[in-house]
């Protein structure tokens, strides 16, 4: 195990990018909201079907393909219940959808994701000030700005935050090789945000001389 408290290299969270074409396969909004649903908790068909009031038969369908086409799904139990076997499953892999991926998902399916997202990395940020880690390197980042952006700066900075996310992802690859090979290995958090806020309107226009009225 190491030092006393350190936890495995292979603990944190990896995230996968889904290419178009499994996209396009989960881009049935029942599929969707399955994946979204299995990272959170394990379910069976059954409860699934149940609490969005779905046909049982058309949701084991779509559990079937997830977990033998695609391997999003996978079974970790099996229940008797009144007479018949009741299946659970559990999400194979965490989603980080990009591009077309992401504007595939229907709307409601994409603030699930947004929304489950944002509670994994507030829940990151408050271990590390809680475990004080937050602040022990000096070359940690934080920074964040609301400002006035056209379409093209939008698109441009979409771009970059695009960029950094595989380059991220890239670096990080290199690192748990290095680790493998014996290097030092350390638990960091990482995360690009970039939303679209509300506009808002001055409460006082100013006159044409500069005062407000």
């Amino acid at each position: 195990m190491g030092k006393k408290g350190r936890r495995p290299v292979n603990d944190p969270w990896k995230p996968d990018y889904i290419d178009e074409e499994l996209a396009k396969a989960i881009g049935h909004p029942v599929r969707a909201l399955i994946l979204a649903e299995a990272n959170d908790r394990v379910m069976s068909p059954s409860q699934f079907a149940k609490r969005h009031d779905l046909d049982l038969s058309a949701v084991s369908y779509h559990f079937r393909e997830l977990e033998k086409k695609y391997g999003c799904l996978e079974e970790v139990a099996t229940v008797p219940v009144r007479g018949a076997n009741q299946h659970f499953f559990k999400a194979t892999r965490g989603a980080l959808f990009d591009g077309k991926a992401w504007e595939q998902l229907p709307e409601t399916v994409r603030n699930r994701w947004s929304g489950k997202t944002m509670t994994h990395l507030l829940e990151a940020i408050t271990e590390a000030m809680l475990q004080e880690t937050f602040d022990e390197r000096q070359d940690r980042a934080l920074a964040w700005n609301k400002q006035i952006l056209d379409e093209q700066g939008w698109q441009r900075i979409a771009d970059i935050f695009r960029e950094a996310t595989y380059s991220t992802l890239k670096e990080a690859e290199a690192a748990k090789e290095r680790v493998e090979a014996g290097a030092e290995p350390m638990v960091a958090s990482w995360a690009f945000l970039f939303f679209k806020s509300p506009f808002e309107e001055p409460d006082e226009q100013p006159d044409e001389n500069g005062h407000s009225s």
